[in-house]
């Protein structure tokens, strides 16, 4: 089935104000305190680090969320499944929201801002670096956009038969290299939490000490509920292509659900600790032949 059925492309923009910029009077003197001509600059931090962290974490969040939603297409472009747009959105538009705020806070705390900046940059503070606050919002955007995946019947212009077809070739090459590429990134992707399942399993019993009677005690290792849960986001996700993934990637996924077990057996049962040790190897090597074809 074609791709451009069951899927679209997704991309991310943030802008923000200028957060560094070169101070001529610092590089100068550091230059003539070192007998150094052209050697390099001296960038300042516009903003204490501090106040604009909760802007930059929003957009790292929104960034990760992404990238662990989708399968990447081209460069900061990734392939998003419809069966997923409604919930993709309503998160994107929490982050958006969330992003607003935390500008809203910043700029509401501008003289706490300016005080900061000139405390830490000291005689480096310059006043005249900064835009007006009045402008300052306007360099705050968060803007998702969202295209259709194209080929080369998409095009519809008036140009001649030579050239159409030298866009069509362009454009079936380019195509082809980004699905090949995506077709990799589930098993990759698969590999990624299969090979970290099969670590953990691999863990052996560990001594204590009792702080409260001194006796040493046996522990099985420690296995945190994620190891699974990641597997279980990655089979999610790739079940939303399996209309365009090729078979074997979906019997594949298959075969990994019936090895993962729940997180506490794997607590309490050091046999089947040794089974999933056993099974994760076998489908790794799977893997690893997969991605080599």
């Amino acid at each position: 089935m074609s791709i451009k059925n069951h899927a679209l492309l997704v991309s991310l923009s943030v802008s923000k104000p200028q957060m560094t910029k070169k101070d001529e009077k610092a590089t100068v003197s550091a230059e003539v305190a070192n007998n150094a001509y052209g050697a390099g600059q001296y960038r300042k931090d516009l903003y204490p680090k501090a106040l604009v962290q909760p802007i930059m974490t929003v957009e790292s969040a929104a960034r990760a969320y992404i990238e662990s939603t989708t399968y990447m297409w081209s460069r900061g472009e990734y392939l998003l499944p419809t069966a997923k747009f409604m919930e993709f959105t309503e998160r994107i538009g929490k982050f958006q929201l969330e992003f607003d705020q935390c500008v809203t806070a910043f700029l509401n705390n501008w003289s706490n801002v300016m005080q900061q900046a000139q405390q830490r940059q000291g005689d480096l503070f310059d006043p005249t670096a900064y835009p007006d606050l009045s402008d300052l919002k306007s360099d705050f955007r968060f803007r998702v956009n969202y295209r259709p995946v194209t080929d080369a019947t998409d095009f519809r212009v008036a140009m001649q038969d030579d050239e159409m077809d030298a866009l069509r070739s362009e454009v079936e090459q380019a195509t082809k290299e980004a699905m090949n590429n995506m077709m990799r990134a589930p098993l990759e992707r698969l590999k990624d939490v299969v090979q970290k399942l099969h670590d953990v399993t691999g863990k052996t019993e560990r001594e204590t000490v009792n702080k409260k009677t001194g006796a040493t005690e046996i522990k099985p290792p420690i296995f945190r509920d994620s190891v699974c849960e990641n597997i279980a986001a990655e089979i999610d996700l790739l079940r939303a292509f399996a209309d365009i993934l090729p078979d074997n990637i979906t019997d594949l996924a298959k075969t990994v659900v019936e090895v993962t077990p729940h997180p506490q057996q794997l607590r309490d049962n050091p046999d089947k600790r040794k089974e999933v040790n056993v099974q994760t190897a076998a489908l790794l090597d799977s893997i690893n032949s997969m991605l080599e074809d």
